[in-house]
């Protein structure tokens, strides 16, 4: 099984999504993992796709020509080695709120690269001058009580609030 990661972009409008899973459908390909979203005007769409076949990154980029033209798209495709998919023991999640500012989104992202912490989902979005960033993070099982006093500092300094639970339950 190959597989590849496809980063497409582009003015947000209806029938982008119908249109690059279409051009994946008809070359064989199969969407294993997704993420697709609006950033204010624009739609973006992050994907991994497998296929039994032999095909390159140049042709998939080729099969999604015409929907690229179409839609006005930027897109990226590379393979990927097959890596062992990552057995986080905890997921964390954390909420962070208050005025927006520069340097919100380093401060509680450095923290748990130093805490070793990997990011497995991140996003912001700002209301007039509220910003919220939503983080979810795989760590260690026994470090619930130590990441809530780290962020507590982080918390002060920033001048955010945040808020972190634990997730009990198994994830698709």
């Amino acid at each position: 099984m190959k597989f590849f990661i496809l980063s497409i972009f582009g003015k947000d409008r209806p029938g982008i999504v119908a249109g690059v899973s279409k051009a994946l459908y008809e070359l064989g390909l199969n969407i294993e993992d997704s993420s697709m979203t609006r950033l204010d005007g624009e739609f973006t769409i992050m994907l991994i796709v497998g296929s039994q076949r032999s095909i390159t990154s140049e042709e998939i980029l080729q099969s999604l020509r015409d929907v690229g033209q179409e839609f006005e798209l930027f897109m990226v495709c590379r393979e990927l080695e097959e890596v062992p998919p990552i057995q986080a023991e905890a997921i964390y999640r954390i909420v962070v709120f208050g005025s927006d500012k520069p340097g919100i989104v380093y401060g509680i992202t450095s923290k748990l690269a130093e805490l070793g912490l990997n990011i497995s989902d991140l996003r912001t979005e700002k209301k007039g001058n509220l910003y919220v960033m939503i983080i979810e993070a795989e760590g260690k099982e026994d470090m619930e009580e130590l990441l809530s006093r780290e962020l507590e500092k982080v918390k002060h300094s920033l001048g955010v609030d945040i808020s972190l639970e634990k997730e009990e339950e198994e994830r698709l």
